[in-house]
């Protein structure tokens, strides 16, 4: 996957989860050209604990991203 799609899907995971802001993802080779990049961080809860947040995004070789999930 090339340099410039992975910063254009890291853009738009940090603006919908400014918590991972500045997190580099690990990307994993899927089949069909797809590529699997997954953002770990931890945001504060309500109550000031520190709670994880996972988050995966599949994209095209050229940074389409296809689907996002997220866990908190």
């Amino acid at each position: 996957m090339e340099k410039d799609a992975i910063t254009a899907v890291c853009k738009r995971v940090y603006r919908q989860f400014p918590a991972l802001q500045g997190r580099q993802p690990r990307v994993k080779d899927q089949e069909d050209g797809k590529f699997l990049l997954i953002f770990e961080g931890s945001a504060p809860s309500a109550n000031g604990r520190m709670m994880p947040i996972n988050v995966r995004v599949v994209t095209d070789d050229k940074g389409k991203v296809l689907k996002l999930t997220s866990s908190r």
